[in-house]
Order: structure tokens, then C-alpha cells, then sequence
């Protein structure tokens, strides 16, 4: 779903607009930073949930693959991502696997040899 900045009509996926915070406390509305004009833009998180977790679970994935094949570097950037998805989505067992899967790219990381 693309989204539109209301001051200078940059249309780009969500992905290209920083996340900057929650709209208020609670609730779907998010700000997000327009990557050509820096305006906040006001983003409803509950037409883009569905996408967002289908992309927390393929970079998942992605960081599931990286861990295995030893590859570090490529492991943090994924999770990286992960972190930052779920800046939106605000799960629980996201967080878990953030913080259990940095503790495995650690481990790696210190077994390969510099």
C-alpha cells in the first residue's frame, strides 16, 4: 500500500518513510517521516498490519537462513529490520526473538575467525 506525504506528493512505499512514533498512546495512526521533505505523515498501521507481519515473518526467515549459513553481517541487518517492524506492530514474541536471535549472531560472530 503506497503512501502519499500531504505537503510535497512523494508516493513511496511504507517502507521508505521512517517511523517516528505512535500518533497517540494506543491506537493504529503512526507518524512517519517523508524521505524527500521530511513532513510527518500520518499512517493507519491497520491497513498495513497484514503486510507488516508477513514481512516480519519473511525477514525472519531471512535471519533464520543467515544464522545457519554463519553469515553475521547479513544476520544483524535482517534483524535490524525485524527491530524496526516491530517498532509498529509492538509484539511481545517479536521482541523475544529479537533479543534470543542477537544472542545466537553473537555466538557466531565469535566463533569465526577475524
Amino acid at each position: 500500500m503506497p503512501v502519499v506525504c500531504d505537503r510535497c506528493g512523494f508516493e513511496g512505499e511504507k517502507e521508505q518513510f521512517e517511523h517516528i512514533g505512535n500518533v497517540m498512546c494506543c491506537g493504529p495512526l503512526v507518524f512517519k517521516r517523508c524521505p524527500l521533505c521530511g513532513e510527518p505523515v500520518i499512517c493507519d498501521l491497520q491497513e498495513m498490519r497484514g503486510e507488516m507481519e508477513d514481512a516480519a515473518r519473511e525477514v525472519s526467515m531471512g535471519i533464520e537462513a543467515a544464522i545457519q549459513e554463519s553469515d553475521a553481517a547479513r544476520a544483524r541487518e535482517l534483524l535490524d529490520q525485524l527491530y524496526c517492524i516491530n517498532k509498529s506492530l509492538n509484539l511481545d514474541p517479536i521482541r523475544a526473538y529479537v533479543r534470543a536471535s542477537s544472542k545466537r549472531i553473537n555466538r557466531i560472530s565469535g566463533a569465526q575467525p577475524s
